[in-house]
C-alpha cells in the first residue's frame, strides 16, 4: 500500500504533533510504502534521525500532487494531519479530482471546545473551505472516544478511533519520594487550553494541605499565547511561590530525567486530542492526575492509574486532596500506569492502521 502523509508542522518539538506524527509515520513505514510531505521547511534533527522519506515545500517547485515522486503522485490513500491551518488546498484538490481516498486526523481541532476558540475565524474558515474538506474525507480518525464524542457527527458520518502510540522506555523499579511529593507537568504553558488558570486556583484553595504534604508542582514548557504574563502574577498573588515553579521546555535526556525522578504527573486540560506528554508520563510509571478534557479520564479510571476530575476548580482541588490522601497507593498506581501505556505500542497501532486503510481503499473502488 502506498500512503502519502500531508502535514503543516512547525517543527517545534514542544507541541505534541511534532513528536507524534513522525513517530506514527516511522511505525507505519514498517507496514507500508510511505511518503511524507510537510509544507513547512523547519526540520528538527529528531525527524532526520528516523530516516523517513519526506520533502518540504522548499524542495519541490509547487505543492501539487504531480510534483511528488512516483508512486506518491498517485498514492492509494492520503493521511491529512490536522485541519487548521490548511495551506496545501491545491494538493488536496488534486487528490479529490483523482478520486483518491483521504482521511483526516484532526487532533482535537473539531471538538466543540476547540471550535469555541476564535469562533468567528473558524466559522468563516469552515464556511469557505474546511467544512467541505472534512465532509469529503473518506473518514475521520479520532485519537480517543472522548474526542470523537466531543466532535459530534456533523463533520463526517464516517469515523473511527485509533490512538497515538509510544515506544516504551526501559523502566527500572520506580522509587517514590519518602517525605515529599514531586509533581510535574510537561507541555505548552498555555493558560486556557491546558487549564493552567483553574489549576492555579485549585492549588490556591488547598495550598495549606499541599504545603503540609511538601507537595511541589514544576511545570516545564514554552510560554504560549503570552500566558506567563498572567500566570506568574497569579502565583505571586496566591502566595504559591513555594508550591508552583515554571521552567523552560525539557527535551530528550532532560525530559527523561524529569519523568524518572517525579512522583506524579498533572494535566488539567480543557481539551486535547490524545496528549503525548500524558502517554509518556504513564510509560514512565507516573500516576497521573487528569481532567476530562485530557480525553484519557476513562482510561485512567479503568486502570486505576491516578486521579481524575471534571474541568473545574473545585473538582481539581478535590482530586489533589485525594492524591495527597492516597500517597501509600503510589506504587500500585505506578504499575497500573505502565500497564495502561503498554496498550499504546506504535507497532500494534500501525498494524491496525494498515487494516483500516485497506478497508477504506476497497470501499472507495
Amino acid at each position: 500500500m502506498n500512503i502519502l502523509f500531508l502535514s503543516n508542522l512547525s517543527g517545534n518539538l514542544w507541541t505534541g504533533p511534532n513528536n507524534s506524527v513522525p513517530a506514527q509515520i516511522a511505525a507505519q513505514k514498517e507496514q507500508d510504502n510511505i511518503f511524507w510531505f510537510n509544507l513547512r521547511c523547519k526540520v528538527p534533527a529528531t525527524w532526520t534521525e528516523r530516516k523517513l522519506p519526506f520533502l518540504t515545500s522548499k524542495e519541490i517547485s509547487s505543492a501539487r500532487l504531480a510534483n511528488l515522486p512516483a508512486p506518491f503522485n498517485h498514492p492509494d490513500i492520503v493521511v491529512v494531519e490536522e485541519v487548521y491551518p490548511h495551506h496545501f488546498s491545491r494538493m488536496i484538490a488534486d487528490v479529490q479530482r483523482a478520486n483518491i481516498p483521504y482521511i483526516i486526523i484532526p487532533r482535537s481541532q473539531l471538538t466543540r471546545q476547540a471550535q469555541r476558540r476564535k469562533p468567528l475565524k473558524k466559522w468563516l474558515g469552515n464556511l469557505i473551505y474546511h467544512k467541505q474538506l472534512v465532509r469529503r474525507a473518506a473518514a475521520i480518525q479520532y485519537l480517543t472516544k472522548q474526542e470523537q464524542a466531543d466532535s459530534g457527527t456533523k463533520w463526517n458520518k464516517n469515523s473511527f478511533v485509533l490512538p497515538n502510540g509510544i515506544n516504551l522506555p526501559d523502566l527500572p523499579s520506580k522509587n517514590f519520594s519518602s517525605d515529599k511529593i514531586r509533581a510535574v507537568y510537561i507541555g505548552r504553558l498555555e493558560k486556557y487550553q491546558k487549564g493552567l488558570d483553574i489549576l492555579l486556583e485549585a492549588c490556591r484553595q488547598i495550598q495549606d494541605k499541599l504545603r503540609a504534604a511538601r507537595f511541589t508542582l514544576t511545570l516545564y514548557g514554552p510560554d504560549h499565547s503570552d500566558s506567563m504574563a498572567s500566570l506568574l502574577p497569579l502565583v505571586k498573588k496566591y502566595q504559591l511561590e513555594d508550591v508552583l515553579f515554571f521552567k523552560p521546555a525539557a527535551f530528550g535526556k532532560e525530559k527523561e530525567s524529569v519523568l524518572r525522578h517525579a512522583d506524579v504527573f498533572v494535566m488539567t486540560s480543557r481539551f486535547e486530542g490524545h496528549p503525548m506528554g500524558l502517554i509518556e508520563a504513564l510509560a514512565y510509571g507516573l500516576p497521573c492526575l487528569v481532567t476530562t478534557g485530557t480525553n484519557m479520564r476513562e482510561e485512567i479510571e479503568k486502570y486505576n492509574a491516578g486521579w481524575t476530575a471534571d474541568t473545574t476548580v473545585q473538582s481539581i482541588a478535590s482530586a489533589l486532596e485525594k492524591m495527597l490522601a492516597e500517597r501509600a497507593q503510589f506504587a500500585e498506581k505506578s504499575a497500573n500506569a505502565r500497564r495502561l501505556a503498554e496498550q499504546y505500542d506504535w507497532a500494534e497501532i500501525a498494524k491496525q492502521s494498515h487494516q483500516i486503510y485497506e478497508e477504506i481503499i476497497r470501499g472507495n473502488k
